[in-house]
């Protein structure tokens, strides 16, 4: 038996007397030593509860900055992927007028800028958008200049760039490409010839536009007796283009210019008709050109020559007028060729 006494600080005050058995006073010391032990650890534990309390708000904080981030980064990416197609659209338009105006520009890449050093990022999404946008800056600088070179050509070659044909001769919207410039199965003689222009499919009574500033050289059908090939263009307008370029339209309903008219671009020189060999409306236009004075005009792919519509396979199309070789085609007959 154990005995516990409680002394009050007053000394006019009772002692309080408590008796404890064996097994009750172990009990007593045990629950002593383990409320010790909690105070103990709870003054040990508590500053670390603390932290981590701070610590978890500090991520949550640094996810929320990671997510904001990450998507900032992808709209970056996103505006990336714009920008390069559209300098890539401006580079393909810059070659297209450099080959049709003749400039002395290269035709591969962009040139005189180097490429740019690779940043020390440790983040790989943040270095890649980081690479894109120093090369869209470095080649957007050398489209620039390119850009410049080729204005001050066009300005030194006034009379080449208002006259060489340049537009659809269709207004843009009305029309379907039906048949493009190249081999194709003839729809009369079921047989592979070779389709010297591109068939615009349009509604009847459409206006046809002249391409470039030019003269009228021929005006009508041309006669079956001289030539039945030609004869089956039915209404047909002939443009020469100083002395590079001669454009065609064919299977017109109606002409509305004579021979010798001077025609400046986006003139009318007709309307779309089903004449000749055409099996519904539609405009047969083509663009032959000139390598030398007195040379013989080879036809050319004409979507090369249009700068206002945006064909499919645009850069195809591109390479494919500097290296395509000349085809077997019906040469001009004499009264078309504007000598």
């Amino acid at each position: 038996m154990y005995e516990i006494q409680f002394h009050p600080a007053n000394i006019r005050q009772q002692v309080r007397y408590h008796f404890l058995s064996r097994k009750g006073f172990r009990w007593l010391v045990a629950a002593c030593a383990v409320l010790v032990l909690v105070l103990v650890a709870g003054t040990i534990l508590a500053p670390l509860g603390v932290r981590s309390l701070l610590l978890t708000g500090q991520l949550h904080s640094l996810t929320q900055q990671h997510h904001l981030q990450h998507e900032i980064l992808t709209q970056r990416h996103m505006a990336l992927d714009r920008l390069e197609r559209e300098v890539a659209s401006a580079r393909a338009l810059q070659r297209q007028m450099s080959l049709i105006l003749g400039s002395p520009q290269g035709s591969e890449g962009l040139g005189g800028y180097p490429e740019p050093e690779t940043l020390d990022i440790e983040i790989p999404e943040a270095s890649l958008a980081v690479r894109r946008g120093l090369k869209l800056e470095s080649d957007t600088k050398a489209l620039l200049t390119l850009a410049d070179e080729l204005a001050s050509f066009a300005q030194s070659n006034e009379d080449l760039a208002q006259t060489v044909p340049s537009i659809c001769p269709l207004p843009v919207g009305t029309f379907v490409l039906t048949s493009p410039f190249g081999n194709r199965t003839s729809p009369f003689t079921n047989t592979v010839d070779f389709h010297s222009g591109i068939d615009l499919a349009a509604r009847e009574g459409t206006p046809v536009l002249c391409s470039g500033g030019g003269r009228v050289v021929f005006a009508g059908r041309y006669p079956l007796r001289r030539n039945v090939r030609w004869w089956r263009y039915g209404n047909v307008v002939v443009v020469a283009h100083r002395e590079g370029y001669l454009t065609i339209y064919a299977h017109l309903q109606e002409i509305t210019v004579r021979r010798g008219a001077d025609l400046r671009r986006g003139e009318e020189v007709g309307t779309v008709g089903n004449t000749g060999w055409s099996t519904s409306p539609h405009l047969h236009y083509e663009v032959r050109v000139r390598e030398e004075i007195g040379d013989e005009p080879v036809p050319v792919d004409p979507r090369i020559y249009i700068l206002n519509y945006q064909w499919t396979g645009h850069e195809e199309l591109l390479v494919r007028g500097r290296r395509a070789p000349v085809p077997a085609f019906d040469p001009l007959p004499s009264r078309m060729k504007g000598r």
